[in-house]
């Protein structure tokens, strides 16, 4: 399952990474496409042809002006400077610059046209003062006549800049076309490489917090299946998926519970069925055998007689205590509610069981009085068999503490905490029928105690208490009053009641 499901997410992922580079790579092939665009080679070479025509229009022009200024000079006619100026050179008709020198001008002008040699044909010149074009004109009497006519700056920008743009386009279409293509490449196989990376560690992410816990749960389901109801998925998962994994075990626990309770309930009906023939077989036979002990008793004088006779009646007397627990057992009443004041109910029982002072009774967080709809024979007789229990641990002599909670809302909670040596066993054992920790008991009593308790729609729980002893906790619908507020003192009385506080609503 988290090798499909790493799968799903591994395509779900790399799906729309593709489509992306995909989308990408044929934009970046459409850009770099314009480099080789005929349109933009013509544009270019358009811009280009203008602009020589309109620098060539110039220069022919310069050319034109400089040959009428040396017409006129021949001519004996003085005409007027030029917008940029014109000078003659002495020396040759055709040489460097340094064969003559102007007869005058602006220092910087002079001092280019000392440097520059006699043009052939009108050149461009570009100085400090702005952009101008040279042409030279032969004279008839040697030398030259060189004319500077300033070319217009809107002109000079435009034709520097159709320039720069053909040089561009070329240096794009020679080396920088390939080397974009490369980095193109090259950064889309980048991107695939960290899309790749990215959707591998992300699905595998997800694989695992999704497949691990519904493995776990899988595997949980085939456990629990198999009657494993002791089984718990301890997976983490996240957010609805951990919902899951808590309502998996919260059923698992409950089917437990179910279970077990089943279980009793079967243990206890088969148990009862056991009871009613054991008491049936028992009780037939003890009533002839009593007769007949009382009238051998009545007959005979004799020390080995009555002593006899004595131990049979006190044998077939716990043999009639025995088939009663087991006829209450097998046919226990249902509880006939009354109102039923819980403490002083434990106050009788207790002083019952304290030996005359010998064991402490302890009480703890009592009112003075707390009422319930109850049964109050069943009750005396469900806490008689705890006090005895813990009487009988402690060997008539240690310290019962009999304390009073709250768990919730209409529930009250008794616990009854002995000084003896513990559960001897695990604590569900001790309810099960028969099971007795003393050579003499039935094994009845906790159990019914706790059917009892559980008649009364209450729970009896046990455990052994950290320090040591035993813990027995009843704990029982509270619908009716209580009077008094929770005692704090101890009653070492062995059976008084609790101490008095002021009554509370």
């Amino acid at each position: 399952m988290q090798r499909r499901l790493f799968l799903l997410f591994l395509l779900f992922a790399l799906l729309p990474a593709a489509v992306f580079l995909v989308v990408d790579w044929q934009l970046s092939r459409r850009h770099l496409a314009y480099l080789d665009s005929p349109g933009l080679a013509q544009a270019l070479e358009s811009s280009l042809s203008l602009a020589r025509r309109a620098l060539d229009a110039e220069k022919a022009a310069a050319a034109g002006e400089a040959a009428r200024l040396a017409a006129r000079l021949a001519g004996g006619e003085t005409p007027p400077a030029p917008p940029g100026g014109a000078w003659r050179l002495r020396g040759p008709a055709a040489g460097p610059a340094g064969d003559g020198a102007p007869d005058a001008g602006p220092a910087p002008l002079l001092a280019l046209l000392a440097e520059q040699a006699v043009p052939a044909a009108p050149e461009r010149l570009a100085t400090t003062d702005g952009h101008w074009l040279l042409a030279a004109a032969p004279l008839p009497g040697g030398g030259h006549l060189l004319l500077l006519r300033p070319l217009d700056a809107g002109l000079a920008g435009t034709l520097d800049a159709v320039a720069r743009g053909g040089r561009r386009h070329r240096q794009l279409q020679l080396y920088y076309g390939e080397l974009l293509r490369s980095d193109t490449l090259l950064t889309l196989a980048a991107v695939l490489v960290l899309l790749l990376l990215a959707a591998l560690w992300l699905s595998r992410r997800l694989a695992r917090q999704l497949g691990g816990p519904l493995r776990e749960l899988v595997r949980g389901t085939e456990r629990v299946a198999a009657g494993d109801l002791d089984h718990r998925v301890a997976a983490g998962a996240p957010a609805e998926l951990g919902e899951l994994v808590a309502a998996f075990n919260a059923m698992t626990e409950r089917l437990a519970r179910s279970q077990a309770e089943l279980r009793r309930a079967e243990r206890v009906a088969a148990w009862q069925g056991i009871a009613r023939r054991l008491a049936h077989e028992i009780k037939n036979p003890l009533t002839p055998i009593n007769l007949a002990l009382h009238r051998i008793r009545t007959r005979s004088e004799e020390p080995v007689v009555v002593e006899s006779i004595t131990a049979a009646l006190e044998e077939t007397g716990n043999l009639q205590r025995l088939a009663d627990e087991f006829s209450l057992f097998a046919r226990l009443p249902a509880p006939a509610r009354r109102r039923v004041d819980l403490v002083e109910l434990l106050r009788g029982q207790a002083e019952l069981y304290a030996g005359g002072g010998a064991m402490e009774v302890v009480w703890e967080g009592w009112p003075d009085s707390l009422i319930l709809e109850a049964d109050p024979g069943l009750l005396r007789q469900a806490f008689g068999n705890l006090l005895k229990n813990a009487a009988e641990a402690m060997a008539g002599r240690g310290r019962l503490v009999l304390g009073l909670a709250r768990p919730a809302p209409g529930r009250v909670a008794v616990s009854l905490a002995d000084s003896g040596p513990g559960l001897p066993r695990p604590a569900e054992e001790l309810f099960e029928p028969t099971v007795s920790t003393k050579a003499t008991g039935s094994g009845l009593g906790l159990a019914i105690a706790r059917r009892i308790v559980e008649e009364h729609g209450g729970r009896l729980e046990a455990e052994t208490a950290p320090a040591g002893g035993a813990v027995f906790r009843v704990t029982l619908p509270a619908g009716g009053d209580v009077h008094g507020s929770p005692g704090a003192g101890p009653d070492r009385t062995g059976g008084a009641a609790p101490p008095e506080t002021e009554e509370v609503s």
